[in-house]
């Protein structure tokens, strides 16, 4: 998904896609610069926190719509949904030049890490030299997932209506879509996304090196407002859940 005005970012996907050795299909994204768009984000209704969508998480939101809409429409059993400021790691080609290491229950498969801590399920299975696991916990962040056209195809008809941005809807554990889908997460992820600027410059600063550097202390891993007490409760009351889960809670990686 890319903008009409943003030819620098499309330019940044194809490269990433060269390298790993497979071929993008450009969706034109929803420009939130339009008045039209942002007339319409305007009478999205608020969200259960009383907070209202941006234009931008509209416009977002209904791009990602028609990339799901492409999905089904190609007759494919899967599609990979990627945003355009994406980084992809070694090896990235090698898992979606095939299909076979999908698990067969899959709704949805991310492939993308924000350096937060997420509880995924210690069974599963190696892919690549990466774990795949049932993500039991929010991992927000919507820049590179796979998605069944089965799935696709309910997401359409779900969000006819909707007014959260699609990464909550997608990832987070309080709203409808998760306790009902089978979502698995890869780790390491082999999928990270660059730096966003609504500046129209280009970011010479998306490189491999340069993320990899972000990552290799383990990324922002914790809320930065929380005091020591708030910090010690959260990580007590989520190692407790771990232990009731069955699951690892660490930090997912890109890698």
């Amino acid at each position: 998904m890319n903008l009409d005005r943003r030819p620098d970012r499309w330019a940044h996907m194809r490269r990433e896609a060269a390298q790993a050795g497979f071929e993008l299909e450009r969706i034109a994204s929803v420009d939130a610069q339009k008045p039209d768009v942002a007339a319409a984000a305007a009478e999205v209704p608020p969200m259960a926190n009383g907070h209202r969508m941006s234009a931008g998480a509209f416009g977002c939101f209904n791009s990602h719509r028609a990339a799901w809409t492409a999905i089904v429409e190609s007759g494919e059993p899967h599609g990979m949904v990627l945003e355009d400021d994406m980084i992809l790691a070694p090896g990235f080609g090698a898992l979606v030049n095939g299909t076979a290491w999908i698990p067969a229950d899959a709704d949805v498969v991310k492939l993308e890490t924000w350096g937060t801590r997420a509880h995924v399920a210690k069974a599963g299975s190696a892919v690549g030299g990466r774990h795949l696991g049932r993500l039991l916990s929010s991992h927000i962040g919507g820049g590179c997932y796979i998605l069944s056209a089965a799935t696709a195809k309910r997401l359409l008809a779900m969000t006819a209506r909707f007014s959260d941005p699609v990464d909550e809807l997608l990832f987070n554990e309080t709203l409808a879509f998760f306790p009902t889908a089978h979502i698995y997460q890869m780790v390491p992820a082999p999928a990270v996304q660059g730096k966003r600027s609504d500046s129209g410059m280009a970011e010479p600063e998306w490189s491999e090196g340069s993320i990899m550097a972000r990552f290799a202390d383990g990324g922002p891993t914790e809320p930065g407002r929380e005091g020591k007490l708030e910090r010690l409760l959260r990580r007590t009351r989520e190692e407790l859940r771990k232990l009731r889960l069955g699951s690892r809670y660490d930090v997912i990686r890109f890698g």
